[in-house]
C-alpha cells in the first residue's frame, strides 16, 4: 500500500516538474521572439562615410538647395545641420550624455550671423563646453566664410554634455533619445527661422555607444513659446516665439543581452522556489529555508539591476516582475505552513493536493504574467 502511494506521488511530482520545464521553455521562446521582432523593427538606415567640413569651391551653395528662399518681408531662413560622430559617455543615473559633433550654419545676408547668437538649450554643464570654429580670421576669432551671392557658412567642432529626463518605464525594453536642442537667442520667428539642412540625418559609421544599439537620427525644427514676458512690462506674455532646432539620436538596448542579466536570473530563482512544493511537509525547516533564500536572492538581484537606472517616481517593467516574484514567494511560504498543519492533523492527502494545485497555479501565474508583460512592452 505504502509502495503504491509513494509510486503515485513520485509520478505526480515528475509530471509537475515537467510542467515547470515546459512553462520555462515557453517563456524563453516568447522572450526570444519578442527580441527578434524588436531587432528587425529597429534596424536603422545604412551609414554613409563621414564628411569633413572643408572650404567650398567657388560657386557651391550659392543658391538655396531647398528652393525656399524667403521673399521680401518674410522671416530669414538659416540652414542648420549636425553630424554626431562620438558619444563618449551616457549616464542614465544623472540623465546626462556627452556628445562630440560638427555643427554648421548657412545663411544669406551680411547683416545676419546666427553662428554668434545660437545657444544650446539643454546643456548639462555650461562651463564644460568645447566649441571650436572652423573658419576664423587672422587672430583666430570666428569669422563666417563667404560662399558668394551673399551666402555665408560657419562650422563648429563641439563637445558638450547635454541632459534630459530619461523614460525607463519599459526597462529593459526601453528606447532613449539623445537630444541636442539649439535656439537663437536674438531673433524671433518673425525675423529668422531655422531650417534642417538635408545632410544632417547622415549616420557616422563609427558612431558606437557601448551598451546600446543605434536606431537612427532625426532633425526637426519647432517653434518655442515661453509663457512669460521675462519681467518686461512692455511685452505681453507669450508674445515672442523662437525657432528651435532639435537633433535626436535614437538608441535601443540590445534586448537579448539585457534579458540574460535581468529576467533570466530571477526566473532561475523562481524555478528553485517552486521546488518548495516538491519537498514533503515533514521537512518544514527545509521548505522555509528555501523560501527565505529565494527572497533574499530576489532582493539582491533587484538592487543590482536598479543601480543602473535613474531615480524615478514610478515602477519600471522589471520592478513589476520582481514584485510578482515576491508575491509568489510569499504564497509559497504561507502554503508551506498550511500544508504542514494539514499533515500534522493526519490529512496527508489534502496536504499533497494543496502542494500540487499551488505549484500549478504559481507556475501559470508567474510565467504567464511575465510573458504577458514582456510581450506588452515590445
Amino acid at each position: 500500500m505504502t509502495t503504491s502511494m509513494d509510486s503515485s506521488l513520485g509520478a505526480s511530482r515528475r509530471r509537475l516538474l515537467w510542467a515547470v520545464v515546459v512553462a520555462s521553455a515557453v517563456l524563453a521562446m516568447l522572450v526570444v521572439r519578442a527580441a527578434s521582432s524588436r531587432s528587425a523593427s529597429n534596424a536603422g538606415p545604412t551609414p554613409i562615410a563621414r564628411p569633413r567640413p572643408l572650404r567650398p569651391a567657388l560657386g557651391v551653395d550659392r543658391v538655396d538647395p531647398l528652393g525656399t528662399t524667403a521673399n521680401a518681408g518674410e522671416a530669414r531662413r538659416v540652414y542648420v545641420g549636425v553630424y554626431a560622430f562620438h558619444v563618449p559617455q551616457l549616464d542614465l543615473t544623472s540623465n546626462a550624455y556627452l556628445v562630440d559633433f560638427w555643427l554648421w550654419f548657412r545663411w544669406k545676408g551680411e547683416d545676419l550671423d546666427p553662428s554668434r547668437t545660437f545657444e544650446f538649450m539643454n546643456q548639462f554643464e555650461a562651463w564644460d563646453v568645447m566649441k571650436l570654429p572652423v573658419y576664423t580670421d587672422a587672430e583666430g576669432n570666428a569669422k563666417p566664410d563667404a560662399l558668394g551671392d551673399g551666402w555665408f557658412y560657419q562650422v563648429f567642432h563641439v563637445q558638450a554634455r547635454f541632459g534630459r529626463p530619461f523614460d525607463v518605464r519599459r526597462y529593459p525594453f526601453d528606447t532613449q533619445r539623445l537630444v541636442i536642442a539649439i535656439e537663437d537667442t536674438n531673433s524671433t520667428t518673425r525675423e529668422m527661422r531655422y531650417v534642417a539642412d538635408p545632410g544632417t540625418t547622415a549616420i557616422d559609421p563609427g558612431l558606437d555607444i557601448p551598451g546600446w544599439r543605434l536606431r537612427n537620427v532625426t532633425a526637426e525644427v519647432v517653434e518655442t513659446v515661453y509663457p512669460t514676458n521675462f519681467g518686461d512690462p512692455r511685452r505681453p506674455v507669450g508674445a515672442d516665439r523662437y525657432t528651435r532646432f532639435e537633433y535626436t539620436i535614437h538608441i535601443v538596448r540590445p534586448v537579448l543581452g539585457y534579458l540574460a542579466t535581468t529576467l533570466v536570473p530571477i526566473s532561475i530563482v523562481m524555478l528553485i522556489t517552486f521546488a518548495v512544493f516538491l519537498i514533503p511537509s515533514r521537512y518544514f525547516e527545509g521548505r522555509l529555508g528555501l523560501g527565505i533564500t529565494s527572497l533574499i536572492s530576489a532582493v539582491a538581484l533587484q538592487l543590482t539591476a536598479a543601480g543602473d537606472l535613474p531615480k524615478t517616481g514610478y515602477l519600471v517593467l522589471l520592478d513589476h516582475v520582481y514584485n510578482l516574484s515576491y508575491l509568489v514567494i510569499f504564497v509559497a511560504t504561507i502554503e508551506s505552513v498550511i500544508a504542514v498543519r494539514l499533515a500534522d492533523s493526519e490529512r496527508e492527502d489534502a496536504s499533497r493536493r494543496l502542494d500540487r494545485w499551488t505549484l500549478a497555479l504559481s507556475v501559470v501565474l508567474y510565467f504567464g504574467a511575465t510573458a504577458w508583460m514582456v510581450l506588452r512592452a515590445r
